[in-house]
Protein backbone atom coordinates (compact mmCIF):
# COMPACT_ATOMS: atom_id res chain seq x y z
CA UNK A 1 0.00 0.00 0.00
CA UNK A 2 3.23 2.28 0.81
CA UNK A 3 4.17 1.57 -2.41
CA UNK A 4 1.00 2.56 -4.54
CA UNK A 5 0.39 5.55 -2.28
CA UNK A 6 3.85 6.93 -2.71
CA UNK A 7 5.19 10.26 -3.31
CA UNK A 8 6.47 9.55 -7.14
CA UNK A 9 4.83 11.20 -9.74
CA UNK A 10 3.12 8.38 -11.76
CA UNK A 11 0.37 5.96 -10.22
CA UNK A 12 0.01 3.04 -8.75
CA UNK A 13 0.39 0.32 -10.80
CA UNK A 14 -2.59 -2.70 -11.81
CA UNK A 15 -1.06 -5.00 -10.46
CA UNK A 16 -0.22 -3.70 -7.38
CA UNK A 17 -3.85 -2.09 -6.77
CA UNK A 18 -5.41 -6.20 -7.28
CA UNK A 19 -2.95 -7.56 -5.47
CA UNK A 20 -3.80 -5.16 -2.69
CA UNK A 21 -7.72 -5.77 -3.39
CA UNK A 22 -7.23 -10.09 -2.73
CA UNK A 23 -5.34 -8.76 0.38
CA UNK A 24 -8.86 -7.19 1.54
CA UNK A 25 -10.53 -10.58 2.14
CA UNK A 26 -8.68 -11.48 4.93
CA UNK A 27 -9.45 -8.91 7.79
CA UNK A 28 -5.96 -8.72 9.35
CA UNK A 29 -4.91 -7.37 5.94
CA UNK A 30 -8.08 -5.22 5.65
CA UNK A 31 -7.36 -3.61 8.61
CA UNK A 32 -3.44 -3.11 8.02
CA UNK A 33 -4.35 -1.87 4.44
CA UNK A 34 -7.54 0.74 5.72
CA UNK A 35 -5.06 1.97 8.08
CA UNK A 36 -1.94 2.58 5.93
CA UNK A 37 -5.19 4.21 3.20
CA UNK A 38 -6.18 6.29 6.50
CA UNK A 39 -2.65 7.44 7.50
CA UNK A 40 -1.75 8.62 3.98
CA UNK A 41 -5.63 10.11 3.54
CA UNK A 42 -4.09 12.82 6.32
CA UNK A 43 -0.71 13.87 4.96
CA UNK A 44 -1.02 17.66 3.80
CA UNK A 45 1.26 19.75 1.59
CA UNK A 46 4.00 18.25 -0.78
CA UNK A 47 2.81 15.22 0.23
CA UNK A 48 -0.44 15.46 -1.35
CA UNK A 49 0.24 12.67 -3.95
CA UNK A 50 -0.36 10.45 -0.96
CA UNK A 51 -3.84 11.43 -0.34
CA UNK A 52 -4.49 11.60 -4.13
CA UNK A 53 -3.04 8.17 -4.92
CA UNK A 54 -4.38 6.93 -1.84
CA UNK A 55 -8.34 7.29 -3.10
CA UNK A 56 -7.28 6.08 -6.49
CA UNK A 57 -6.40 2.72 -4.32
CA UNK A 58 -9.69 3.48 -2.64
CA UNK A 59 -11.83 3.93 -6.19
CA UNK A 60 -10.37 0.58 -6.86
CA UNK A 61 -11.17 -0.99 -4.09
CA UNK A 62 -14.71 0.03 -4.55
CA UNK A 63 -14.98 -1.71 -7.63
CA UNK A 64 -12.27 -4.74 -6.90
CA UNK A 65 -12.08 -4.98 -3.05
CA UNK A 66 -14.42 -6.96 0.06
CA UNK A 67 -17.21 -5.01 0.67
CA UNK A 68 -15.83 -4.09 4.43
CA UNK A 69 -12.81 -2.11 2.20
CA UNK A 70 -15.50 0.67 0.95
CA UNK A 71 -14.96 3.67 3.28
CA UNK A 72 -16.09 7.50 3.17
CA UNK A 73 -13.22 9.67 2.94
CA UNK A 74 -14.34 12.76 1.80
CA UNK A 75 -11.52 15.14 1.21
CA UNK A 76 -13.34 18.14 -1.02
CA UNK A 77 -11.90 20.71 1.24
CA UNK A 78 -8.12 19.72 0.72
CA UNK A 79 -5.59 22.29 -0.38
CA UNK A 80 -2.37 22.58 -1.34
CA UNK A 81 -0.69 25.12 -3.73
CA UNK A 82 2.77 24.45 -4.84
CA UNK A 83 5.70 26.73 -4.36
CA UNK A 84 7.08 28.75 -6.00
CA UNK A 85 5.02 27.84 -9.11
CA UNK A 86 1.52 28.55 -7.24
CA UNK A 87 -0.19 25.47 -8.94
CA UNK A 88 -2.60 23.85 -7.09
CA UNK A 89 -2.05 20.35 -7.06
CA UNK A 90 -4.93 19.92 -4.32
CA UNK A 91 -7.56 20.20 -7.23
CA UNK A 92 -6.86 17.14 -8.04
CA UNK A 93 -7.23 15.61 -4.64
CA UNK A 94 -10.68 17.32 -4.12
CA UNK A 95 -11.84 16.12 -7.93
CA UNK A 96 -10.89 12.74 -6.93
CA UNK A 97 -12.63 13.33 -3.54
CA UNK A 98 -16.20 14.29 -5.04
CA UNK A 99 -15.80 11.83 -7.91
CA UNK A 100 -15.59 9.40 -4.55
CA UNK A 101 -18.51 10.77 -2.13
CA UNK A 102 -20.67 10.59 -5.49
CA UNK A 103 -19.89 6.92 -5.80
CA UNK A 104 -20.13 6.11 -2.51
CA UNK A 105 -23.88 7.68 -1.93
CA UNK A 106 -25.06 5.34 -5.27
CA UNK A 107 -25.23 2.25 -3.50
CA UNK A 108 -26.55 0.88 -7.20
CA UNK A 109 -23.10 2.99 -8.63
CA UNK A 110 -21.26 0.39 -6.48
CA UNK A 111 -23.09 -2.34 -7.45
CA UNK A 112 -22.36 -1.44 -11.11
CA UNK A 113 -18.61 -1.08 -11.03
CA UNK A 114 -18.16 -3.90 -8.85
CA UNK A 115 -20.46 -6.05 -11.62
CA UNK A 116 -18.25 -4.21 -14.27
CA UNK A 117 -15.03 -4.99 -12.19
CA UNK A 118 -15.92 -8.44 -11.94
CA UNK A 119 -16.04 -9.30 -15.88
CA UNK A 120 -13.07 -7.16 -16.41
CA UNK A 121 -10.94 -9.03 -13.66
CA UNK A 122 -11.05 -12.56 -15.74
CA UNK A 123 -9.40 -10.36 -19.08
Amino acid sequence: VQEATSNEPWGPHGSLMTEIADATVDPNELQLIMGVLQKRLLDTGKNWRHVYKSMTVMEFLVANGSPQAVEKQPLTEFQYVEQPSGKDQGINVRKKAETMVALLNDRQRINDVRKKAAVNKNK
